[in-house]
């Protein structure tokens, strides 16, 4: 029988950040695929546009993971903010309240390797 610790880990803090970039990114995947579409008339733009369709399709069964995950591991995130700083978010493991903020150019990185990461298993 495994015990869980009510303090947070690792794991616990990969998992907040996974569920708090993954929606930016299919943000992202949105705003980028509407601004492509000046580019219609070109060769490559159907195939740029299907593969980012893939990777937004790949996201959401990545988000439901991650929310049963949290569900099993008693993981709420409480509150997210944007700022000109980065993200802030609170969020509550086992019922200790933690918080953490990321810088803009660390979501920017952690966004660009999840994409690198996706488009390896697309």
């Amino acid at each position: 029988m495994s015990v869980v610790s009510r303090i947070e880990n690792e794991e616990d803090v990969q998992i907040i950040k996974e569920y708090t970039l993954l929606p930016i990114l299919l943000d992202m995947l949105t705003r980028d695929m509407e601004e492509l579409k000046i580019y219609k008339d070109k060769i490559v733009y159907n195939h740029v546009l299907f593969y980012l369709k893939e990777v937004e399709t790949a996201i959401y069964p990545q988000i439901q993971s991650i929310k049963n995950s949290m569900k099993k591991r008693d993981i709420k995130v409480l509150n997210t903010t944007t700022n000109a700083v980065g993200i802030n978010v609170e969020y509550k493991v086992r019922g200790y309240i933690y918080y953490f903020t990321m810088l803009r150019s660390l979501v920017k990185a952690e966004l660009m390797t999840t994409l690198m990461n996706m488009r390896r298993s697309v």
